[in-house]
């Protein structure tokens, strides 16, 4: 479901009046629900299942440093949770290269030993939520910011679906306020927000 695609235009406003008649309370599960769904439409196999991964990981580190008595202790959070989620990338992105490259080297010296390839699970995002996840842990140890005991408010922070390929990796008290904040129609907002998506559409489908 490309951006500038007739299914994103028509995705995006039905999402936007779920959001707006749902509660306060329940506004979250919309936006998550919606961000799910359109990773889904992506069909890229284990998409879904990596985004789970490194959300859980990265929420149990992030309560684990939050929790930690001493520096020492949210330093092994924070390294902890680097380390997992830097082994999902290097395990869902990088080893389908380098399993094919040990290959072609073994041809090359006309070595009897190959290598299983690993497919290549996922495409899109992962390095996107990977350094997503890391910043959070950073600010938490460096104390800029708290814990997020909310797991659905956390996943939401991290698969918010606009962002997907466009960045930026951002702190996350940028998003997460906004997302807890109580919601107000603005019209002005929503006539910027729409010739600003509008102008970027065009943009993307010209090439300009």
């Amino acid at each position: 479901m490309p951006f500038n695609s007739l299914q994103y235009f028509l995705f995006l406003p039905f999402i936007y009046l779920l959001f707006y008649f749902a509660g306060d309370r329940t506004r979250w599960f919309v936006l998550l629900a919606a961000s799910l769904l359109f990773y889904a439409a992506l069909d890229v196999p284990y998409l879904l299942a990596i985004l789970t991964l490194v959300v859980v990981t990265t929420y149990c580190f992030g309560i684990f440093a939050g929790r930690a008595k001493t520096t020492k202790g949210k330093l092994w959070m924070l390294w902890g949770g680097i380390a997992a989620n830097v082994l999902v990338l290097v395990a869902m992105k990088y080893l389908p290269f380098v399993s094919a490259n040990l290959n072609a080297l073994a041809s090359l010296f006309s070595v009897n030993a190959q290598i299983q390839p690993v497919k290549a699970l996922v495409a899109i995002g992962v390095s996107f939520y990977v350094f997503q996840a890391i910043s959070y842990l950073i600010d938490i140890y460096l104390e800029i910011t708290k814990p997020e005991p909310h797991l659905g408010y956390f996943a939401l922070s991290l698969a918010f679906f606009p962002k997907l390929l466009q960045g930026p990796i951002e702190r996350s008290g940028d998003l997460l306020p906004q997302l807890k904040a109580k919601y107000e129609f603005n019209y002005e907002n929503m006539r910027f927000g729409l010739l600003l998506f509008a102008w970027g559409a065009v943009q993307k489908s010209c090439d300009c």
